[in-house]
């Protein structure tokens, strides 16, 4: 329904609304001012949002309130205003736009934000309320707050709630309440709460704006650690502010300007900071008091002047510096007087006000007004724009009827929205993509990657449609992939702002989590595990990322897959679950980390592999005890090969791992598949200090395998001398057979291990025979070994006819058995 101008119902421009107008109510928030809730228009067919009363029953005053709101709302209409359609009958309630994104306060406590777009919501916001003052009189919010900073689904600000709102000059009508204070009065001024009775000006809302940029750079609450409303109302009088807490990752550079500016807008005397309006050239938008209809209000045709003040270029041309390259070094703006008041020694208290109690950084002396710093604010949204497709989405963005043209509204500049008077924004066409146009598609693909791999954040924002956010890159990656593996965070941030898919995977079928937890981008970690995603996903090889996290050592990484329910018992394709990979890798701290959470360690992987054979084979001491001491776990454990974690320690040498194995206990002569026992294992792979160790606890130095071998077979067979001393030392048979009744001399001789032949010589066995009816002389020339042929002539080995078979070749071996034959 049409307003129709009835008593508290007149709305001039606005109109009212009947309930039956609406569907589909949803309450999205509430609070000291009423509940709001999203509905869709029935005839429209759009989403709005409606603003109700918090009293149950309306009278006219209240009536008469939120018809002044709305009164203010529509009068203030601006790109970052919040615009206002009218007045909901029943119930009572503020008919406005749906911001998709909601608060800003939500958004700041619900994610870390890429520093491009926090930079863009303090200019904006800063752009808002500089139309606000540049009206006449000034239109004072007197409640900027970052529940009061909106956002669309582009994330661009519009100021909201005008409650509280008042001309210029003008006073409370009642002393200040403490009634719904509690999430306000950390943003009041302190002359303010000093002062009741004191006439609110624009340095109230400078104040505000301040505490609001300190809440974007932190992410926090002001004052948030204290619970009294009146220890906060004294610290802010006597000079406190909310303290800088250290930022734990690196910050762009521009966040240095950008609290200077903060410092010079929340100074304890007024007079002192600066203002948000430009010198601005005005119209009548309501009757003027000299037309004799009441309180006259201009909106200014150009609300920002940044180039009215003499320095004001030379921070422009700073200021763009810092917005093209945030992370770079960059020289300080130069700080020119601009009125007539010199700077004071900054080891003084200003006469009249109380000195900060806490400043992070040296506060600007020089005052000027804030339109000079608006694009000071504007880092990463302000660069030179190099075309059409250049231009920022806005949330007013719409298709152009298609019966017109093939051309769509591809955006308004946040440069032109800044700069530009109201009425005269300039629009920028770009035609559609067709079907057979893959060049378009080509080139948005190309500025993508380029922004990405550059970590240009602010050129991603710019050019980043919604249908390009979960777009197919070379080897099946997205954008999200490719902003991981270049460990840029900031274009992750933005990317998952805009609803990006963290659960899509590439060629290997990674996800961008598995990525991430591979290369260690913790920062990025956090920012995937904060969406709805998939911490089972498994690639290619089956590995989820906790067995990255595993392999790579990862704690952090560990502890924040496991606090969203990471499965520890998933197992790769060869049965390996995270805990065999930490094993695998000595990752200890995983490990106890794991096994604080129940993990299975009696789960076997491929060939019963357990993580304790897995931490035996590599030499993990510490691990290997941590293990062996868990319940239920046997240090007898065998493989499908029989093996027991005392075989795999020894057949790689790791001697303290094998005495602690043997000191909890284990079999040192439990056999394998192959009848090994691990001497046998020790032998054959020359580790002798093991060797020892086990032959001192009680190995069988006679113990045959499967092949028919001892200890000392295997050792001469491989040429392991210091081992084949030990064992004959410890009074290993010498004379016993093993495969093809050959002793341990037969094996030595035939592979050619001259030395070993020295240390087992002797006058019983040089001539000894095995069961192929061969020598010593006879395999080692046979295997044309001249050494160990001349070692056993050497201690008088017998050449018998049946060796002049060999004196036909031509190798050193038969030369050498030719002319002992002929001597």
């Amino acid at each position: 329904m049409e307003g129709e101008g009835r008593g508290p119902w007149a709305l001039g421009l606005l109109r009212t609304f009947d309930a039956d107008e609406f569907a589909c109510w949803e309450k999205v928030g509430s609070g000291g001012f009423g509940q709001v809730y999203k509905v869709r228009h029935v005839h429209w067919k759009t989403w709005l949002a409606i603003k109700c009363s918090p009293s149950l029953h309306v009278d006219d005053r209240e009536r008469l309130e939120l018809l002044e709101e709305a009164k203010k709302m529509e009068m203030a209409k601006f790109r970052y205003i919040l615009p206002v359609y009218g007045i909901c009958r029943e119930p009572v309630g503020l008919v406005m736009e749906y911001m998709e994104t909601g608060s800003l306060e939500k958004l700041l406590a619900a994610e870390p934000l890429p520093w491009d777009l926090r930079f863009r919501i303090v200019h904006e916001t800063a752009v808002g309320m500089n139309f606000l003052h540049c009206m006449s009189p000034p239109l004072l919010h007197l409640d900027l707050k970052p529940a009061n900073i909106l956002l669309d689904a582009h994330y661009h600000v519009k100021i909201s709630d005008f409650g509280l709102a008042k001309c210029n000059g003008m006073s409370h009508s009642h002393d200040l309440s403490m009634d719904g204070l509690f999430g306000t009065i950390a943003y009041l001024p302190p002359e303010r709460i000093r002062e009741k009775s004191r006439l609110f000006d624009t340095k109230h809302d400078v104040y505000s704006f301040a505490i609001v940029i300190w809440g974007v750079l932190t992410q926090k609450k002001p004052f948030a650690e204290e619970k009294n409303i009146l220890h906060i109302m004294v610290k802010v009088v006597k000079g406190h502010r909310p303290e800088l807490p250290p930022v734990c990752r690196p910050r762009p550079r521009a966040c240095g300007n950008l609290i200077s500016l903060m410092q010079r807008c929340w100074r304890a005397d007024p007079g002192e900071r600066p203002t948000f309006q430009g010198e601005c050239r005005q119209i009548p938008l309501w009757p003027s008091p000299s037309s004799g209809a009441g309180l006259g209000w201009v909106v200014p045709i150009c609300y920002v002047c940044p180039f009215s003040l003499s320095s004001s270029t030379e921070i422009t041309s700073e200021t763009e510096d810092l917005c093209e390259k945030p992370d770079e070094e960059v020289k300080e703006p130069a700080q020119g007087p601009v009125g007539p008041r010199s700077p004071e020694p900054r080891s003084e208290a200003r006469p009249g006000s109380s000195r900060l109690k806490r400043a992070s950084a040296p506060p600007f002396d020089n005052d000027c007004s804030l339109s000079e710093l608006l694009s000071q604010l504007d880092s990463g949204i302000s660069q030179t724009l190099e075309g059409p497709e250049e231009l920022s989405r806005s949330s007013s963005e719409c298709k152009l009827p298609a019966s017109s043209s093939g051309k769509r509204l591809s955006g308004v500049s946040s440069v032109d929205s800044a700069f530009s008077s109201r009425g005269s924004l300039s629009l920028s066409f770009e035609r559609e993509p067709s079907t057979g146009d893959l060049g378009t598609t080509d080139i948005q693909k190309k500025k993508l990657v380029d922004a990405i791999v550059s970590g240009d954040t602010s050129k991603l924002m710019k050019i980043l449609q919604p249908q390009d956010v979960d777009l197919v890159l070379d080897g099946s990656a997205s954008l999200l992939h490719l902003a991981v593996e270049a460990g840029q965070e900031e274009c992750v941030k933005w990317l998952l702002l805009n609803n990006a898919n963290p659960n899509l995977t590439n060629r290997k079928g990674s996800t961008p989590l598995h990525v991430a937890v591979e290369r260690r981008v913790r920062g990025v970690v956090e920012l995937l595990l904060a969406r709805k995603i998939s911490v089972n996903a498994k690639d290619e090889d089956q590995w989820t990322p906790l067995h990255f996290a595993a392999q790579n050592g990862d704690e952090t990484s560990t502890r924040l897959l496991l606090e969203k329910n990471a499965s520890v018992n998933e197992v790769d394709f060869e049965g390996r679950t995270p805990l065999h990979v930490a094993c695998q890798h000595g990752q200890e701290h995983i490990v106890r980390t794991l096994l604080r959470r129940g993990v299975d360690v009696g789960l076997a992987g491929k060939d019963a592999w357990l993580p304790l054979h897995y931490a035996a084979w590599q030499g993990h001491l510490p691990i290997v005890k941590l293990l062996a001491k868990q319940p239920g776990v046997s240090v007898d454990a065998q493989t499908a090969d029989g093996r027991t974690p005392l075989h795999l320690a020894a057949q790689r040498g790791h001697y303290r791992v094998a005495r602690i194995l043997i000191d909890l206990c284990c079999d040192v002569n439990v056999c394998s598949l192959a009848a090994q026992t691990p001497l046998h294992v020790a032998a054959e792979t020359g580790h002798t200090s093991t060797a020892r160790l086990l032959l001192h606890r009680g190995a069988g130095r006679e113990a045959v395998t499967a092949e028919g071998c001892t200890a000392l077979h295997l050792a001469a067979r491989n040429g392991h001398l210091a081992t084949v001393k030990l064992l004959v030392e410890e009074q290993a048979n010498v004379l016993a057979r093993g495969p093809l009744s050959q002793t341990a001399l037969h094996l030595a001789a035939a592979r050619g291990h001259s030395e070993v032949v020295e240390e087992l010589v002797s006058a019983d066995l040089i001539d000894l025979r095995d069961g192929q009816d061969l020598s010593a002389l006879h395999l080692a020339a046979e295997g044309g070994h001249a050494r160990t042929v001349e070692a056993l002539l050497k201690h008088g080995a017998h050449i018998s006819l049946q060796g002049l078979k060999f004196q036909g070749g031509q190798s050193p071996a038969a030369t050498l058995l030719r002319r002992r034959s002929k001597t």
